[in-house]
């Protein structure tokens, strides 16, 4: 029996000449799902300029199939032609390119942070967990390691370019289609789902500047028995780590952009603590035969601030963080479909992900506060082990990453009714098992450079006498393994669900024209379990390792809904839709009602009028929900203390009170209430006959209640310097240290009493927890401009150019206060506007594309002036059909190797905003690939 060949319609479509492609050469095609943009009937071939032959399909954002492509709210596609075209390596660079996509997100970039080995988006500047994303219009499980320590996210890093159709991003609240999280949007990634013929793609690739160099391999196939169709892929890759130090602007202190100097850091020092704090002078002598570590580069050092001095260091240390992964990847799929009598259909779809992010926050680093016994002195040790100690993979960490997503389900037409139904049985799980080398509390590296414990002091500081010859002396290899050990902890995440919707596009007639027709129900259930430390760190094995962070819970959900497309005049179109969701949790429970109004008005054939209005909600997620108390010691600055003592942002790395450890706790919160929020849509798609060009403008607006927040420990203590000193860092905020807002921050940082011999006014401890704030708001302007151009003698054209700009964007934690604007000053982190364009050209067996990305200027790192960037990036890649069966591809992206704009107040390293920018720089790649019996 020769295959079906399902083709699939993508693009912007304006009223009754909206025209339609058939993404991957007709293919492919994906399962009919809750929500999915899938059709389960063939397309037929299509004359673009007859857009009334169009077959109806599913797109992401209703439930309806209809033919008109384009609906009331604003929707982007990608197909796996553009992605490769653009060069994009991954779902994670696709995405993030979108000018949508303009919020600071933490990659693998943040090794220092919670969630390195995982990628996110955030659309509109909103919190990467406002937007749902959904594998084939389904759910996929949170990635079980908490984001930024304190929420749940979708990790994109995993999903098999080979395999996908196209990927649909839909903006705006979609909660009535879609439930919890649809809030800044929904991001749907369609995989295909029956593949034509064998394909075999082989990739090679690396970075200009050094490191990342990669290989993938990809292959799909299908066949066909009888009733049953098969199709199937697999993907592997392996990608080489990045460093820091391979990039010269980063790799040390001594790239401070802000003028004043490079400080070494203080990999062997000797402080004395308290009354008269002051750097122990080692003296030169002890310093020289510690030069050969970190390459050459240690040395006699002094620090020139307030309690320092002389001491052994280096500025080349922090270039061995690592910039990106090292990673293996593997990720199968398999697709079966089953013909029943009665065009009926049984399926099943999975979908296997591994993968191994191994990654590096820098060199090992031990330090202790002590009472010195010999020397009659509280003192500090400090010592951070070079490569040339304990090995450059000393501090190492993995995490080991396994995730599937299942789905069987039946689906067909009711009988001799206008109906189609479809039910199935979806399951999606991930799992990160984490191993770090962390130091042991006995027999560990206190026990070597200090001695066995004499005792503890009045004031709870332990007693030594230590042996001061092994402070200046490079460790030994077999010391480090012997006072360390594997600190191991699995985490896993899981949803499940079984639903079922009925669908008719012709339910009854209205002035003549069909009224389309969908119901769902669902009822589900998910479950994660999150552990940064292994069961040992509870007994206190692991040195300065209390609880970490340990969350487990569950609950229930069950969602019933509908949706109507009404045509209420011949020209006019409504379409309503609504959706109950409830959660059941720990004896608590919540649930909401949302619902949206979409309005569609073609005045003439070309032109589509849209607007609609939604309400969206976002259930707490489970971590905020169900995370015990934790703890953990982290490095922060006092920015009370330091702005004090006159210090600012592009001067901080030498107040004495940076780069403090300090012992942060937080909590779960299970009386957090639903994040709620309103959404407007308004604007226009215009389309020439004949769809040559076609453009979209569109309006939106999103004002949020109810959000749960977290505030980070850096968060907390620039919130605590302000109410204590009554103005913003940059002097444009006044701030009353007796509003409610200054009250709570204040509770949120325990500081030492002021009679404390080592840290008198010190930071002890910080706490916080999830909270539900007053509101954010949110808006901006979003355009999408497509142009083709058809010629025999010189080829085709197709021209593309998506622009996205913030109107405004604030927030206020708690009633009656002022809005805070979070486009301005230190409250910024996102950017105000992004601009894409790509050109494309195709003749005979060539193509090749250009692709460009603007992204504008971002505020400084003190918040006194948006002057960083802009920043515009290119990329280019070729394409050359050899033969039928063999063709050539190669991109090239960054094609000027733009580095991060420099920020000239920023004191920090890496000197550049991460959540915005990358290191990383032109990368390039080959690709090679096989096409047979398509």
């Amino acid at each position: 029996m020769k295959r079906r060949a399902y083709g699939w319609m993508f693009a912007a479509l304006a009223a009754g000449t909206a025209h339609a492609q058939q993404a991957n050469g007709g293919d492919a095609a994906a399962p009919a799902t809750d929500a999915a943009a899938q059709s389960t009937a063939p397309t037929q071939a299509t004359d673009h300029r007859d857009a009334k032959q169009l077959d109806a399909v599913k797109v992401t954002g209703s439930l309806i199939p209809r033919a008109q492509i384009e609906g009331p709210s604003p929707v982007v596609t990608l197909t796996q032609q553009q992605i490769d075209a653009k060069g994009f390596g991954s779902v994670f660079d696709a995405l993030r390119a979108l000018p949508q996509a303009n919020g600071s997100v933490q990659d693998p970039q943040f090794t220092g942070g919670y969630t390195p080995g995982a990628k996110t988006i955030s659309l509109f500047g909103l919190p990467p967990g406002y937007t749902l994303t959904l594998l084939n219009g389904r759910p996929m499980a949170s990635y079980p390691l908490a984001y930024d320590g304190g929420s749940n996210i979708t990790d994109i890093a995993n999903i098999p370019l080979s395999m996908i159709d196209r990927i649909d991003v839909l903006t705006g609240g979609q909660s009535s289609i879609y439930g919890s999280a649809a809030i800044a949007g929904v991001v749907n990634i369609v995989l295909k789902d029956r593949v034509e013929g064998t394909h075999l793609r082989l990739r090679a690739g690396g970075y200009s500047d050094g490191g990342g160099r990669n290989e993938r391999l990809q292959f799909s196939s299908g066949f066909n028995r009888g009733k049953l169709d098969v199709s199937y892929g697999f993907e592997l890759g392996r990608e080489r780590p990045v460093w820091a130090r391979q990039r010269d602007y980063i790799d040390s202190y001594y790239d401070d952009p802000t003028g004043r100097g490079a400080v070494p850091s203080r990999t062997f020092l000797r402080q004395k603590v308290g009354a008269g704090q002051t750097y122990i002078d080692p003296g030169a002598a002890a310093c020289a035969p510690l030069s050969h570590l970190y390459g050459g580069t240690t040395g006699y050092s002094f620090r020139d601030a307030a309690g320092t001095g002389y001491y052994c260091g280096s500025a080349y240390n922090v270039g061995y963080a690592t910039l990106s992964n090292e990673s293996t990847n593997a990720n199968g799929s398999l697709f079966l479909r089953y013909a029943l009598d009665g065009g009926a259909e049984l399926y099943a779809d999975a979908l296997y992900s591994y993968s191994n992010p191994t990654y590096s926050g820098g060199s090992p680093f031990w330090s202790q506060t002590f009472y010195n016994r010999d020397s009659g002195q509280y003192e500090l040790w400090q010592r951070i082990f070079a490569p040339e100690e304990v090995g450059l993979q000393a501090k190492d960490q993995h995490v080991y990453t396994r995730s599937y997503n299942v789905t069987a389900g039946a689906r067909g037409a009711l009988g001799d009714s206008r109906f189609d139904y479809d039910v199935y049985y979806n399951r999606s799980q991930s799992e990160a098992i984490r191993k770090s080398t962390d130091f042991l509390a006995r027999d560990g590296i206190d026990d070597y450079f200090l001695g066995p414990q004499l005792g503890t002091d009045a004031a709870g500081y332990k007693i030594f006498a230590p042996n001061f010859d092994r402070l200046y002396r490079p460790l030994d290899k077999a010391v480090y393994d012997r006072s360390s050990a594997v600190n191991r902890a699995y985490s896993m995440a899981w949803t499940q669900n079984l639903t079922a919707t009925v669908t008719s596009t012709e339910l009854f007639k209205l002035a003549e024209r069909p009224v389309g027709f969908a119901a769902i129900l669902k009822a589900g259930n998910e479950e994660f379990e999150n552990n940064s430390a292994s069961e040992l760190a509870k007994t206190g094995y692991f040195r300065g390792v209390i609880a970490g962070t340990r969350a487990a819970g569950k609950r229930s959900q069950y969602a019933a809904g509908a949706e109507m497309q009404l045509p209420l005049l011949e020209r006019f179109t409504a379409n309503l839709s609504a959706r109950y969701d409830k959660y059941s949790y720990a004896g608590e429970g919540n649930g909401k009602l949302t619902y949206k109004v979409g309005l569609e008005f073609r005045p003439t054939d070309t032109l589509l009028l849209r607007g609609s209005y939604a309400t969206a909600f976002r259930a707490p997620d489970m971590f905020s929900l169900f995370s015990s108390e934790r703890s953990a010691y982290g490095s922060g600055t006092d920015y009370y203390r330091c702005r004090a003592a006159g210090f600012d942002a592009s001067s901080y790395s030498r107040c004495p009170h940076s780069g403090q450890s300090m012992l942060a706790y937080s909590s779960g919160n299970t009386a957090l209430k639903d994040i709620t929020a309103k959404s407007y849509t308004y604007g226009f798609v215009w389309s020439s006959p004949g769809n040559a060009l076609s453009w979209s403008v569109d309006y939106n607006s999103i004002v949020i209640e109810n959000e749960v927040q977290t505030l980070g420990n850096d968060d907390i203590l620039r919130s605590e310097a302000d109410c204590r000193l009554g103005v913003s860092e940059n002097g444009g905020v006044r701030y009353d240290i007796d509003s409610p807002t200054c009250r709570e921050v204040l509770a949120e940082v325990r500081r030492l009493p002021a009679t404390d011999p080592v840290n008198p006014n010190g930071i002890d401890a910080i706490f916080t927890y999830p909270i539900n704030v007053a509101e954010q708001r949110q808006s901006g302007i979003q355009s999408t401009l497509d142009y083709r151009v058809r010629s025999e003698r010189f080829g085709d054209f197709a021209f593309n150019a998506n622009y996205y700009t913030v109107l405004k964007h604030s927030a206020r934690q708690k009633d009656g206060e002022d809005n805070r604007d979070l486009l301005c000053c230190a409250n910024s982190n996102e950017l105000r506007s992004r601009f894409s364009a790509s050109a494309t050209w195709t003749r005979g067996d060539w193509s090749a594309t250009v692709y460009g990305l603007r992204n504008g200027k971002t505020w400084n790192s003190i918040g006194t002036a948006r002057n960083v960037g802009p920043l515009t990036t290119y990329n280019a890649s070729a394409r050359y059909q050899l033969n039928p069966t063999l063709w050539l591809s190669a991109a090239v992206n960054n094609l000027s190797d733009k580095r991060p704009p420099r920020d000239r107040t920023d004191g920090n390293w890496p000197y550049f905003d991460r959540g915005n920018y990358s290191a990383l720089g032109r990368s390039f790649w080959v690709e090679l690939g096989l096409d047979f019996g398509s």
